[in-house]
């Protein structure tokens, strides 16, 4: 793992119904597709897949992104035993749902709230990411 995400970081997010969902997805994607982390199946946590399940338990930094305020990527999470670090619901960081397909604009817009936020949590780590957009990890 490490060595192609240097930082080893993990990724999961609600893929669900709705647009929010969506969002959060298409941010996890986004996120492993630049090399900022390594995106995990929540459904192969929720099922119990040994192998994702094991690899969620022993990172230190797995981020979760749900979009609404159910957070059922969270509630999978934590009913695997995992106490959940980083966080982060787009509603709750002002995405307003609604209809019609995603939109990258969007989801660009909280990819960056979301890397500042996380950025912000882990300032004392080794693994900092300040979140800006200057950075080699996009």
């Amino acid at each position: 793992m490490l060595e192609e995400y240097e930082t080893g970081f993990l990724v999961v997010s609600c893929s669900g119904a709705l647009k929010s969902g969506q969002i959060a997805n298409a941010i996890a994607v986004k996120m492993a597709e630049n090399g900022f982390a390594e995106m995990i199946s929540i459904a192969g946590i929720a099922a119990g897949v040994e192998g994702y399940v094991n690899k969620a338990q022993r990172v230190n930094d797995l981020i979760i992104i749900d979009g609404c305020e159910k957070k059922c990527a969270c509630k999978i999470i934590e009913n695997s035993g995992i106490t959940p670090k980083h966080e982060f619901c787009l509603v709750e960081l002002g995405y307003l749902d609604s209809d019609g397909p995603v939109d990258m604009d969007e989801v660009d817009i909280f990819r960056k709230k979301i890397k500042l936020l996380y950025g912000q949590a882990k300032s004392n780590s080794k693994y900092s990411v300040c979140g800006c957009e200057t950075c080699i990890r996009d």
